[in-house]
Formats: C-alpha cells, sequence, structure tokens
C-alpha cells in the first residue's frame, strides 16, 4: 500500500462524517497534491471502512433496531416502539436518496466535479448550517415526519461540495432537532446510504476478489479506525461547540477555491 492509499484511508475516516464534504475535499486535494485517489477498488475499501466505523459505534443501537423489527420485546429494553420508529423511519428516509443516486449513476452517468460548483455550495451550505444551528430545540428526538423531509433533503447531497452529512444535519436542525440528536441521525442515515451504493458497486463489479487484497482490507482498518474516532471526538465538540466552526471553515473553503483555483 503506497503512501496516497495510506492519506486516503486516514482522510475518508476522518472527512466522511464531517459536515464538509469528503469528496469535495477530495477533489481540491488531487488537484494541489498530486494525489491518486485510485481505481474502483479503492473507493469500495474506502466505503466499506467508513461502513465498519458505523457497524462498530453504533452497534447497540443497530441491534436494537434489528430486535424491534423482529417484533421481539424484552423486560431489558424499555424503548421497543422508538427503536421500531427510528427503524422505519430510516429506511424510509432513505429511499429518496439511493433512488436519485441510482438514477444519476443510470442515466446521466456524473463522473467530473466542478471547481466552481464546489465552492459555492460549500459556501451556500455553509452558511445554511450557520442559520440551522441558530434555530431552538423543539423537540431532540426524531419522528416519521422530519425523518422523510431529511432524507429528501439528503438528495441534495448529489450536488458537488454539498455533503451528505452537513445537509442532513442542516435539515434536522432547521426541523428543531438538537445538535446530539442530528448528528446521531445524520450518522444513522448514513449506513443504508452507503450500504446501498456499496452493494450496488458490488453488484456491477467484474472482479468481487480484487475488492479483498490485503492493501483493501488495510485500508478499511485505517478508514475505520479513524472513523470511529473522529464519531467520537464530533459528538463531543457539536454538543459543546455546535456547528458555526463547519459553517465558517466551509466558506473559507469555498472562496479560498474561487479565488486560487
Amino acid at each position: 500500500m503506497n503512501n496516497d492509499f495510506f492519506f486516503l484511508s486516514i482522510f475518508q475516516g476522518i472527512a466522511e462524517f464531517l459536515p464538509i464534504s469528503s469528496n469535495g475535499h477530495l477533489v481540491i486535494l488531487e488537484k494541489l497534491f498530486n494525489i491518486k485517489s485510485g481505481g474502483f477498488e479503492t473507493h469500495v475499501a474506502l466505503h466499506f471502512g467508513s461502513l465498519f466505523a458505523l457497524f462498530i459505534y453504533f452497534f447497540k443501537d443497530i441491534f436494537l433496531m434489528i430486535f424491534s423489527l423482529l417484533g421481539k420485546n424484552s423486560k431489558h429494553i424499555n424503548n421497543n416502539k422508538q427503536y421500531r420508529d427510528l427503524s422505519f423511519t430510516l429506511i424510509i428516509a432513505s429511499f429518496p436518496a439511493m433512488l436519485v443516486g441510482f438514477l444519476i449513476k443510470k442515466f446521466f452517468g456524473i463522473t467530473s466535479e466542478s471547481f466552481k460548483i464546489i465552492a459555492i455550495a460549500s459556501i451556500v451550505f455553509g452558511i445554511l448550517l450557520i442559520l440551522a444551528d441558530t434555530n431552538p430545540v423543539k423537540d431532540r428526538f426524531i419522528n416519521y415526519k422530519r425523518g422523510i423531509l431529511i432524507g429528501i433533503c439528503q438528495c441534495l447531497a448529489f450536488i458537488p461540495g454539498a455533503s451528505r452529512s452537513g445537509v442532513c444535519i442542516t435539515a434536522a436542525r432547521f426541523f428543531g432537532m438538537s445538535r446530539i440528536e442530528a448528528t446521531r441521525f445524520s450518522f444513522l442515515m448514513a449506513i443504508p446510504t452507503i450500504l446501498g451504493a456499496s452493494t450496488l458497486v458490488l453488484f456491477e463489479a467484474s472482479d468481487v476478489k480484487s475488492l479483498f487484497t490485503v492493501s483493501q482490507i488495510i485500508m478499511m482498518g485505517i478508514t475505520a479506525g479513524f472513523g470511529i474516532l473522529t464519531i467520537q471526538i464530533l459528538l463531543w465538540f457539536v454538543n459543546k461547540f455546535g456547528f458555526f466552526h463547519f459553517g465558517i471553515y466551509r466558506i473559507l473553503f469555498g472562496l479560498f477555491i474561487l479565488c486560487f483555483l
């Protein structure tokens, strides 16, 4: 595994979960430092690493959601209905983005990203994130209506530079969810989204064995490790400081692109 792949694993583990657009940053970093993002196998390995990080960090929540969907009631679990509702909300909320993503890949084949689009999206969504974070908390928990609306908003993440987590968190905060719950729901929504996209790619792969070489497995492990650490730090940070700093960073990042690239 060369240095570029090592860098990409660390970058994916950190940037994937921050509301700053990991793909947008990767495009810029490739331009500035001539970093090679690798081929199909590399991208799949990186996303599976992010998925493993989510599965490990939210193992208890995932287990309880599956438990509740199976109709198992336990005296040890006092909130079966809450986890069952959360499960259905995540499933329903994930459909719009997966459908839009499938149609884009199937019929439009968008592969290149414009620096100007990335810059404008970074600035606009940075401002929206700051505005959303000033919204008072109305109800910290998710419900079906909010989940569906956030799922529809998640489709905006296909705009280069928008950020999937950033869009979801912004929408959740606009709808009155607390910072922690908005962030957690964004992370949980990433599971079916990444899983669906990765599964689709695997079905289209001509040589699945090439995805499980030693290098790819190491990349998955590094990405997952940094991902778990990032999730923990981000939840602490937003609870203490909010999203203002991320919004300002996104605005500065967009201005940097417009001015220098």
